[in-house]
């Protein structure tokens, strides 16, 4: 962190913190989880851009509340606890993929919760109520909690070293990750299905079986993190 040290802004270097983690560890880790959901609900290229924000937009506000707790409590946790904190709720985040996968692969033909994209949205709590992705954001709020190792480190660092608001913090540092390649992947991702119509039946359902598989194994590891 010694860089970031240099900027005197702590809500600066909060941004530019999540800017490198989001261009590097952040990418990788959730672009597994967006790609099989996308392929599953047989997105296109805006519906992935839309999914992958309300995604981001799940992670944010979990960064949001764990600020606020730290902020709060004013203390630091110890290894065990916090081992045993991340243990759960990576545990969590896998029970919560793993629905997400079998409510894909067990959906009717008709899937209510896509929207075509040839037809002309609604506008109002309507057309909100149509985008907004109910499933994305959980999966991506479920995702916020598993705590990212540099997020921790700031904010202990934070609690020592700045009079600042943690909350605001944790916010600018989830929006420092959601700038990185993973929207325009995961974009990527909805335009390459969208060239092969004829095979989306069957992304769909390998996209939830990968969703299934991805819970699974972090729920695997959980479990045997607690043996």
């Amino acid at each position: 962190m010694s860089v970031l040290e240099q900027i005197a802004n702590p809500y600066l270097a909060s941004l530019a913190l999540g800017l490198l983690y989001g261009f590097t560890v952040c990418t990788s880790s959730c672009l597994p989880y967006l790609a099989s959901y996308i392929a599953g609900i047989k997105a296109g290229f805006r519906r992935a851009l839309t999914v992958t924000a309300i995604y981001n937009i799940g992670r944010i506000a979990a960064y949001a509340v764990i600020g606020t707790i730290a902020g709060l409590l004013r203390t630091l946790l110890d290894e065990a606890i916090f081992e045993m904190y991340q243990t759960i709720f990576s545990a969590i985040f896998a029970v919560v993929v793993i629905v997400i996968g079998i409510s894909i692969l067990f959906k009717k033909g008709s899937c209510s919760n896509c929207v075509q994209e040839n037809l002309e949205p609604q506008r109002g709590l309507e057309g909100f109520r149509q985008q907004f992705d109910v499933r994305a954001f959980f999966m991506g709020f479920s995702k916020g909690f598993v705590l990212c190792p540099p997020l921790v480190a700031f904010l202990l660092y934070a609690l020592t070293n700045y009079q600042a608001n943690l909350t605001g913090l944790a916010v600018l540092f989830g929006l420092g990750t959601a700038l990185s390649p993973m929207l325009i992947l995961a974009a990527v991702v909805g335009w390459l299905l969208e060239k092969a119509p004829l095979f989306r039946k069957w992304t769909s359902i390998l996209g939830a079986i990968a969703l299934i598989i991805l819970g699974i194994s972090i729920l695997s590891l959980a479990v045997i993190e607690t043996l």
